[in-house]
């Protein structure tokens, strides 16, 4: 399975009409979607940008098959006046962000999971060390994210931009779990030097993002 985020960005003036067009996305879109072997997709929102996380076992045949279906071709040109970078299609319009870590976290739970993507900047120049860091992660940051019951955790970069997704049965909880734990707590001091927004912890310094749409 291929973990995949992308950008887009929607028009000046045209975020909440964004909103309302996937509130009442057509049945044939979400129908195409499952087919193109689509799941767990979500769009989240951030101002006028839009930054969007799924999971597939082949982006590009995914895509082509999304390319050729007449009800995605309508959807788009109906989405094209509300877009100005990006049509959800694989076609060098949209940007498809790199992952730079990935840890599957807490095990499989029957709890409702809470989806939730962040926002983060890393500072100038720092955009390889920041790579570095986290191709070797402390061991017990991995054991902490276990703990504070978070999973499918990815953090995808575009330039110093830093895009994170992960789902966790109680975001405030965990949060605070994260918040006192004196291992995390030296990786924050270990990172802030990196940092130019965001710290990972919700305290104000990472900016959380709306989900305007999911389909599992």
């Amino acid at each position: 399975m291929q973990r995949i985020a992308t950008f887009m960005l929607v028009r000046e003036g045209m975020e909440e009409r964004y909103r309302e067009e996937h509130r009442h996305v057509w049945p044939g879109v979400l129908e195409g979607i499952t087919r193109y072997g689509i799941r767990n997709y979500s769009i989240f929102m951030m101002g006028r940008k839009l930054y969007s996380y799924f999971e597939v076992e082949d982006l590009d045949g995914a895509m082509s098959m999304a390319a050729a279906d007449p009800i995605n071709q309508k959807w788009q040109e109906h989405m094209a006046p509300v877009m100005d970078m990006g049509s959800g299609i694989k076609d060098g319009s949209t940007t498809y962000l790199e992952e730079v870590f990935h840890t599957d976290g807490y095990g499989e739970t029957t709890a409702p999971m809470q989806r939730v993507a962040t926002f983060m900047l890393v500072k100038e120049g720092m955009e390889e060390r920041y790579r570095e860091e986290h191709r070797r992660v402390w061991p017990e940051i991995l054991e902490g994210i276990k703990k504070a019951r978070i999973r499918n955790y990815s953090i995808f970069t575009m330039g110093r931009k830093l895009y994170s997704y992960f789902e966790v049965e109680d975001l405030d909880k965990a949060m605070a779990m994260v918040a006192v734990d004196p291992i995390n707590q030296k990786w924050q001091e270990h990172m802030a030097p990196l940092m130019d927004v965001g710290s990972g912890v919700k305290d104000g310094s990472t900016v959380y993002l709306e989900e305007v749409f999911h389909i599992d």
